[in-house]
């Protein structure tokens, strides 16, 4: 793992937030905000949180969320939207926070960017230790099988003006072995400068009844498989996303 805490966002932390779809972000935040009501969650723990799209609107809901995520890149993004907000600097598979959580969330395809499925059994048994008694683990993947036979080989461009200069993304997506890997070309024009960067992502192609199973043997109820994190109903062949509600 510390081979990928290194370079995990190394170059694209700064813009990440550029390329997501904020209104969609939202919309995924009510619908985990309405779980939260109704499981009556408290304090909850973002696992990956990222930049803190999920993080930040989530403490605004009056919610006690901490943050958690290895890259150093990542945590200082959330610490310019949020002085206060508790976040932990940590690998998910092995960490160790003494208290426990009303709720745990990994979205954002988290969970499979671990290099192999030991260590993945490792996490969802270390997310179960941190929970409370009755506690739920909402946890986001994407559907490999849809979105391979979608993207594979795929190229797409985005360009985008920010305070600092035109930002333009290209982004690659390919299957090599049992790995799904996403490439962003970053280019942009600051001033007189023209700066470059690339970012790699390798997600672990996994087995959703692995998976499932893994969720089981940790102690996890799982109590429902939505097609997005929008709580659509999930169908194998035409849902882009994984979405499990858990319980402990």
């Amino acid at each position: 793992m510390m081979k990928l805490e290194k370079n995990l966002y190394k170059d694209c932390a700064e813009y990440y937030d550029l390329v997501v779809d904020k209104k969609e972000i939202q919309k995924e935040v009510e619908f985990i905000s309405r779980l939260f009501n109704k499981f009556k969650v408290k304090t909850a723990l973002d696992v990956g949180c990222g930049t803190g799209l999920y993080l930040i609107p989530l403490k605004r809901k009056k919610f006690d969320i901490e943050g958690l995520d290895l890259s150093i890149n990542m945590l200082k993004e959330v610490r310019k939207k949020s002085k206060t907000i508790k976040l932990h600097k940590k690998d998910m598979s092995n960490f160790k926070i003494n208290k426990k959580y009303d709720a745990i969330i990994c979205l954002s395809s988290t969970l499979i960017i671990l290099p192999n499925f030991k260590i993945i059994k490792k996490t969802i048994k270390n997310l179960y230790k941190h929970l409370s008694p009755g506690g739920i683990l909402i946890l986001d993947l994407p559907n490999h099988l849809k979105e391979i036979k979608e993207k594979n080989n795929l190229k797409e461009h985005e360009s985008h003006n920010t305070p600092k200069g035109k930002l333009n993304f290209t982004f690659l997506s390919y299957k090599k072995g049992n790995k799904w890997i996403e490439e962003w070309y970053g280019v942009t024009k600051r001033k007189n400068k023209v700066l470059k960067f690339k970012d790699t992502w390798e997600e672990l192609i996994y087995s959703p009844k692995e998976l499932e199973s893994s969720l089981k043997k940790a102690g996890f109820n799982i109590l429902k498989i939505h097609g997005s994190m929008k709580g659509i109903k999930f169908d194998k062949n035409k849902s882009y996303r994984r979405t499990y509600l858990c319980k402990k």
